[in-house]
């Protein structure tokens, strides 16, 4: 900052680095999850929780900057460095709701990077009369995976007393049998039709 209280404009652009971060670790969760190491145990489990306490570090000192801002009156920079610790409060208020955005988020990149292997799975399985109901596992845990349901029929999202009974027979006989969460893949119907993100419980 000059003597006379005037930002320089080396500082207005060093400012804008809470801006990049806020937005920044979202986006690399997404591409995280759509990514081969999004289900990655060690990662999951060691490396996630410690960029969670960097980001939430930087989040503290952006709070210190915005603070030391607004005493010297730099109203656009204090603002700039209020983002990141505004957005992070946000998301630990959230924290359920964010993790299964980012997921679903990574998962519908990951869908339609790798459609074209999964339509060919769907065309290489035998019609047997039924409507078709195949589960891609991606991997995860021991008790709880995640990947992609194609449903013919779409009874996956149906409540369980709506769905038919060969619909239950061929759902017991994949991971749909140990319990699941499902929502359609986004994006348009002439590409995502039958097709669902899913959570498995095994």
């Amino acid at each position: 900052m000059k003597p006379d209280g005037t930002t320089t404009f080396r500082e207005g652009r060093t400012a804008l680095w809470p801006l990049w971060v806020a937005l920044g670790f979202p986006a690399f969760l997404i591409f995280f999850e759509a990514s081969p190491f999004g289900l990655d145990f060690f990662l999951v489990l060691i490396v996630l929780p410690v960029l969670y306490l960097a980001w939430a570090g930087l989040g503290v000192w952006s709070a210190i900057l915005a603070a030391g801002w607004l005493r010297q009156r730099a109203w656009l920079n204090a603002a700039v460095n209020a983002v990141l610790p505004l957005v992070i409060l946000g998301v630990s208020l959230n924290f359920i709701a964010f993790n299964i955005f980012c997921g679903d988020a990574g998962d519908t990149i990951h869908f339609y990077v790798c459609q074209a292997s999964y339509m060919k799975i769907v065309r290489a399985t035998p019609q047997n009369g039924e409507p078709r109901l195949l589960t891609i596992n991606l991997g995860g845990m021991s008790w709880a995976s995640r990947g992609f349901v194609y449903d013919e029929s779409d009874e996956v999202m149906r409540e369980p007393g709506m769905q038919s009974p060969g619909w239950k027979a061929r759902a017991q006989e994949s991971e749909l049998g140990c319990g699941y969460g499902a929502v359609p893949v986004p994006g348009p119907s002439a590409l995502s039709r039958h097709w669902y993100i899913a959570s498995f419980a095994c």
